[in-house]
């Protein structure tokens, strides 16, 4: 069975496989999703971090 190509943006896994040196279709779409999520949970936790710290009495820096 193929799997479902519907709606992927050519030209952006074209230039993901090319900057990433996937060698296949499927692994440049997992990196690409791995890498997004990284990026996204990285921020949600220096937000938190940035909360808890100023729940606990802390100044931000400036």
């Amino acid at each position: 069975m193929d799997p479902t190509r519907t709606g992927i943006d050519d030209d952006a896994l074209q230039e993901t496989m090319r900057y990433s040196g996937a060698r296949t279709e499927v692994e440049a779409v997992n990196l690409a999703l791995r890498v997004y999520a990284a990026r996204h949970r990285s921020r949600v936790e220096a937000h938190r971090e940035r909360e808890r710290r100023e729940s606990e009495g802390h100044r931000p820096h400036t």
